[in-house]
């Protein structure tokens, strides 16, 4: 809400921030990962250049080329992969019956550029598929149009052999027409600013079910090339990710816990109703904030743990899966880490064999110490903010950066030895990542270690 001056700052509060160190990171930026904070995006009205947290028409797609020209993925890439091996069937904590054996969503997929126009198919050229993601509002109030625009992108990834993760992101880019008939919070943070509809209002519920279930789910249906689905809903403050930017003080709405929790609930169900895939829920944050600098207050990490159980009990572990957009392993070293206290819905979703994706904080190629800390590694100096570059030095390290995080991701043990412990299943990576000039394409290293999350 009170957005800070330009300052150096120390590795913790950039992590508070999520601010990338260029401007080719941003998160819902087409530079291909999302960022840790929504303070890291730009305003709905702004240039965003971050994977995660930007508004999707407000990205480009590379961090080093016009959004568009990432090129065709290479010829070898196929969606029909056999799993390296199907879950197991596993019991219920509830004594319920256990969930049928499923496969987990694997794969090597770049958070490409945002579709920011109805109609436009994305470009991207990781090798097994992309993130899909755009604005709910980018075709408008036209829903058919919106259905039609992600059916042709997922038959665009299946003529490559490739498979999609679905996101449309909400918060403050639904359609005026829906944020005119609902009951509405103002949405002020330091890169998104906009009416949000309230979750439990009955109009907002009934427009997000008439469009997934009516129009989009129909769709998509069957499709061969749809791997997942994100959870979305109006109050994240980048329209993805789990974080709401909002001191709880300030969110004068509120309208108790129960009302709360129970619109997330009922939201997730929408999502489990449309589509036939997983459904997947960001998780490397809870929801509330604090301004910086101000007093603590609580924020809310129980909600996304319902919902979480929710989907699993009621739908199985094959219908839910978890995603970490943030993902360094600095954020989880331990107990001072900035976001540790997410720590017990990662190790309870990794503990239960869900698909577990990896959204890295930043590009490696580019921003490598974006990934350091004291007490994890350093792999380059700090930067500065809100958007400089990662400055040269004897210890920028993005091959370092790329191994360590992925390896750690995929279950062996991190730098730090209090980490979480993760079993994740695919990565998205960066668009820079997986250009001609990427670590991926350039280290042998970072590539065996992208490699881990291959179908």
């Amino acid at each position: 809400m009170n957005p800070p001056g330009r300052a150096l700052l120390p590795l913790a509060l950039l992590a508070v921030f999520g601010c990338d160190p260029s401007t080719d990171d941003p998160p819902l930026a087409d530079a291909g990962g999302l960022d840790g904070g929504a303070d890291a995006m730009p305003a709905a009205d702004a240039a965003p250049d971050m994977p995660g947290d930007d508004p999707p028409d407000a990205m480009p797609a590379t961090p080093d080329a016009t959004p568009g020209d990432a090129g065709p993925g290479p010829a070898d890439a196929t969606h029909d992969a056999t799993p390296d091996a199907t879950r197991d069937a596993i019991p219920r904590p509830d004594g319920a019956l256990p969930d049928p054996p499923f496969e987990p969503i694997r794969g090597r997929f770049e958070s490409a550029g945002p579709v920011r126009e109805c109609g436009q198919i994305a470009r991207w050229q990781a090798p097994d598929g992309f993130l899909l993601r755009m604005r709910w509002d980018v075709c408008g109030d036209d829903m058919a149009a919106l259905a039609a625009t992600i059916a042709d992108n997922l038959d665009a990834a299946q003529a490559r052999g490739a498979r999609a993760l679905l996101n449309i992101s909400q918060g403050p880019f639904l359609p005026a027409s829906w944020t005119a008939a609902c009951e509405t919070f103002h949405l002020e943070d330091m890169r998104f600013e906009g009416d949000i509809c309230l979750p439990w209002d009955a109009g907002y519920q009934a427009r997000l079910r008439a469009a997934l279930v009516d129009h989009i789910g129909p769709a998509v249906a069957g499709h061969p090339a749809l791997a997942g689905v994100y959870f979305t809903i109006s109050t994240m403050t980048n329209g993805s990710e789990m974080h709401f930017r909002v001191p709880r003080a300030d969110f004068d709405v509120h309208p108790g816990d129960a009302v709360f929790e129970g619109a997330y609930i009922d939201v997730m169900d929408l999502h489990q109703q449309a589509f036939d895939v997983p459904i997947l829920m960001e998780i490397g944050h809870c929801i509330f904030s604090d301004p910086p600098g101000g007093a603590v207050e609580p924020v809310d990490c129980e909600t996304p743990r319902a919902v979480y159980r929710h989907a699993r009990d009621t739908y199985g572990r094959g219908r839910i899966g978890v995603a970490v957009w943030n993902c360094a392993e600095r954020f989880w070293w331990g107990p001072g880490a900035i976001e540790d206290q997410t720590r017990p819905l990662l190790e309870e979703a990794a503990a239960d064999g869900v698909s577990f994706g990896c959204q890295t904080v930043a590009n490696f190629t580019d921003a490598a110490c974006r990934f350091s800390d004291p007490n994890v590694a350093d792999y380059g100096d700090p930067i500065m903010m809100p958007g400089g570059d990662c400055p040269a030095g004897p210890s920028y390290d993005p091959e370092a950066a790329c191994v360590d995080t992925l390896r750690w991701f995929a279950g062996e043990p991190g730098r730090a030895p209090t980490s979480v412990a993760l079993r994740g299943t695919w990565a998205e990576l960066w668009s820079v990542d997986v250009s001609d000039r990427g670590v991926y394409r350039t280290s042998e290293a970072c590539r065996a270690a992208a490699d881990l999350f291959a179908p």
